[in-house]
């Protein structure tokens, strides 16, 4: 569902195409300057979130785009995180040369070297036996891409979901924070999050009220406080201008009670077209010391049939 047309693979189980996106751009008041704006990293996938996995490789086709970012991005991990263990399973670099699809190797330096101006993608292509879970029953997996900026600083984009994996081995579920979480870090700043606390994603049509239960809130382990949310449907800010789409919410403060709660955010789904839509969650948290702001975003798509 929402898949970008560069992924056309055809996979086993229902997966929606989820983006999580770091920003670290000023906020009211704060000067803008190469190091206080360093635009977005975006990290996506079409993702087999809450199904279930008996047999052979998770295989992700991952998604990286720079927008405005002058950093030069190094690479991608995925985590397998059961009930008493976070292993890195793979990483893949993001290299300016390689070929989509692929899981490329360090440079010569032992880093990636993709660079951009404008808006640019890569593709990165992981796949790791089940086996390689520690436990059977409800399993997350964790991306996270790594971008070193200008001044020595790095920005970070990562998402965490779950998925029910069946491995023969024993069965133990994964508790801490188990649902679908996208979130941007920074320097000093570290966690920013928006995250949908309704699990699991429907995989089919919505009509009427849709009331998904979101929260857009700091991470609760010595992060800065949430000061901005913003909650729309079908917005570009990648466009020129900016569109923001149907913005259903947008003040200061979190959405969700403090330090780490959810609320339920009201669609109306009789309002919108039929077909595909994306939902567009996005958390503030403003970084006085460094003097710019850190944004955590999660996009997800559903569809309307009324």
């Amino acid at each position: 569902m929402g898949a970008p047309a560069a992924d056309s693979t055809v996979y086993a189980e229902s997966r929606q195409f989820v983006d999580t996106q770091s920003w670290w751009m000023p906020g009211t008041g704060q000067a803008d300057t190469p190091i206080t704006n360093t635009g977005h990293v975006h990290l996506g996938a079409c993702i087999p979130e809450r199904e279930t996995i008996s047999s052979g490789n998770l295989t992700v086709n991952v998604r990286v785009v720079l927008h405005d970012n002058p950093g030069q991005a190094n690479y991608v991990s995925m985590v397998f995180i059961t009930s008493d263990a976070e292993t890195a399973v793979q990483k893949c670099y993001l290299r300016a040369a390689a070929a989509n699809f692929t899981c490329p190797g360090p440079s010569s330096t032992g880093k990636g070297d993709f660079v951009c101006t404008g808006t640019c993608e890569r593709w990165l292509t992981f796949s790791r036996p089940i086996s390689a879970f520690k436990h059977s029953g409800l399993q997350e997996v964790h991306f996270r891409a790594f971008v070193p900026e200008p001044g020595g600083n790095e920005m970070r984009a990562s998402f965490n979901w779950q998925a029910h994996i069946q491995n023969g081995k024993s069965q133990s579920d994964a508790s801490r924070y188990p649902f679908l979480r996208g979130k941007g870090w920074y320097t000093h700043a570290a966690y920013c999050e928006a995250s949908v606390r309704s699990v699991p994603l429907p995989d089919g049509p919505v009509s009427g009220i849709w009331t998904p239960a979101v929260g857009l809130t700091t991470h609760p382990d010595a992060s800065l406080p949430a000061t901005h949310s913003f909650i729309s449907i079908d917005a570009d800010f990648h466009a020129v201008p900016p569109n923001p789409g149907r913005v259903l919410w947008d003040a200061a403060g979190p959405y969700g009670s403090a330090p780490f709660g959810s609320a339920p955010i009201s669609i109306d789904t009789r309002t919108l077209a039929n077909g595909v839509h994306k939902l567009h969650l996005r958390t503030s948290c403003r970084d006085n010391k460094l003097g710019s702001t850190n944004s955590g975003v999660t996009v997800v798509p559903f569809i309307v049939a009324n």
